[in-house]
């Protein structure tokens, strides 16, 4: 964005200020609650009972629409620490975060309140920071080498873009000249490859993969940004042609890569390859097609890429169309069979492919990440960063986000599944597993998330089993395991500002995030 534009923009937010501020009054008397109080520092969280879409052992029912108050985009509202915001209209769907969440978060931050202070103010520094950095350069294609960090156009902006969504959800409110500025950013990074219809130049490599890692991260930010009206625009960018041609694109170009990466491998590559899988799903819905390999099953039980419909690179006459429903369905599956052991990859490089069996074993170590150090069946990590533990972290990090998005789609499940009949599959496991062998845990975000849940989820487990393995988790203090390490407030990672996104006080009363219903 230029200076000229910038100015405009700071000029126009300025005008919205007189009729926030009456607005604001209104809107304290209809949607205000119980001001924040103080953290007791000594205080357990307690557990709100649970209402539609709470994490229980029973199906959820659909999740009703939210009241339609809301605020004018671009309107700044310093007096709205007591507004109850998650009962505001979103257009977003929601899938590690929510505007309004964040809205939340940012009016307790200016209360003093922390977490939420100290994790508002990290986000917006390196936001800052990001917007002073040489503009991304568009590849011309899609081409991979083994190296994760290239191009940075996906591996630096999916960080960028992410903090700029973040960032204008949390200074909508009080700074809205300053949030517009973060939104433009963020638009012109997540339509950077749509709009010129960007191309990938093959499977082969790290294309599956650092496609499947960073993808989802431009989505959530278009998702974040789905209120946000474009200044000289007449609808919100979740309602606008951008957001369709984004949503074509992921559709016809991109999903075939992280698809086959869900179902032919068994490692980490899968993990996020079902978590980037179900994200596009549920984000493009039944507005775009979304273009795949066939695949089937082989004598072995393993996924193989039917050779009539290759889905070559630039090419959609070869594919096969999936619904969404289908996909993001399919998606969920996938991690029950893998981490149950019963999604097979019969490869020179798998457990499978070795005689072992690729799985979250029963002690909560995963074979197949383990292998990259020592044995598929080795029990014990003795290299506290080695890359047994850092390549388990990776696994983890994707299933606890696909986890995230199903609890927020009303099925908490993900976090809860163990296979009574092996005690093969559980999360909370593998990440006990991890702090047994006192590897160094880093993927703080990941840690942010299942806190949560988990200390949510305590006072609600009806299988008293479950609950002590949770109760057992948390007895860790998450949260802390990061401050002994000098690493809290969480930042920018593969998953990035889980402090800011699943933070919360002592004292706070835990609940549900916002659902929406599968599409």
């Amino acid at each position: 964005m230029n200076l000229q534009n910038s100015v405009i923009r700071r000029q126009a937010a300025l005008s919205y200020l007189c009729a926030a501020i009456v607005l604001a009054s209104l809107l304290l008397s209809a949607c205000a609650g119980e001001p924040p109080s103080a953290p007791n520092p000594s205080a357990q969280p307690t557990l709100a009972a649970p209402t539609t879409g709470a994490a229980t052992l029973q199906p959820q029912a659909t999740p009703q629409p939210r009241p339609a108050a809301s605020l004018p985009t671009g309107t700044a509202a310093p007096a709205l620490a007591n507004v109850d915001f998650l009962a505001l209209k979103t257009l977003a769907r929601g899938y590690l975060t929510t505007p309004n969440e964040l809205r939340r978060t940012a009016a307790l931050a200016r209360s003093g309140s922390e977490p939420y202070e100290i994790a508002v103010k990290r986000e917006l520094d390196y936001a800052e920071k990001a917007l002073d950095e040489r503009d991304l350069e568009v590849p011309d294609t899609l081409k991979f080498s083994d190296d994760i960090d290239k191009p940075a156009y996906l591996s630096v902006g999916s960080k960028y873009v992410y903090a700029w969504a973040i960032a204008y959800n949390l200074l909508r409110d009080s700074d809205p000249a300053q949030a517009e500025i973060y939104a433009e950013r963020a638009r012109t990074l997540i339509m950077g490859m749509p709009e010129r219809d960007i191309q990938v130049s093959s499977y082969l490599r790290n294309t599956r993969l650092n496609i499947a890692v960073f993808i989802e991260n431009f989505v959530y930010a278009a998702d974040l940004l789905a209120d946000w009206t474009p200044y000289g625009q007449d609808k919100p960018f979740g309602e606008s042609a951008d957001a369709q041609t984004l949503k074509k694109w992921l559709g016809a170009v991109i999903v075939r890569y992280p698809y086959n990466a869900a179902h032919t491998r068994v490692n980490n590559w899968s993990a996020w390859g079902r978590l980037s899988t179900a994200v596009i799903a549920d984000y493009v819905g039944d507005a775009a097609p979304l273009y795949v390999q066939g695949v089937f099953k082989d004598q072995s039980d393993a996924y193989q890429v039917d050779p009539d419909h290759p889905c070559d690179s630039g090419d959609i006459a070869s594919c096969v169309q999936v619904d969404a429903r289908t996909m993001y369905a399919d998606a969920l599956q996938l991690h029950l069979d893998m981490v149950d052991g019963k999604l097979n990859e019969f490869s020179l490089s798998s457990c499978d492919g070795s005689g072992s069996k690729s799985m979250i074993r029963p002690d909560g170590g995963i074979p197949d990440e383990l292998r990259r150090q020592y044995t598929c069946d080795a029990t014990r990590i003795e290299d506290p960063y080695g890359a047994a533990a850092r390549y388990s972290q990776f696994a983890v990090e994707a299933m606890t986000s696909l986890a995230e998005i199903a609890w927020r789609r009303g099925d908490p499940s993900l976090y809860t599944h163990i296979d009574p009949a092996t005690g093969r599959g559980a999360i909370y496991r593998s990440v006990q597993f991890l702090i047994d062998n006192n590897v160094t845990l880093t993927r703080g975000s990941m840690l942010e998330m299942l806190n949560r849940f988990y200390s949510y989820q305590v006072g609600v487990e009806q299988d008293s089993a479950k609950r002590a393995e949770f109760a057992k988790l948390l007895s860790h203090d998450l949260p802390g395991i990061l401050k002994r390490q000098d690493d809290w407030p969480e930042g920018t990672g593969f998953v990035s500002f889980g402090t800011l996104t699943h933070g919360f006080a002592a004292g706070e009363t835990l609940r549900s995030p916002p659902t929406v219903a599968v599409r």
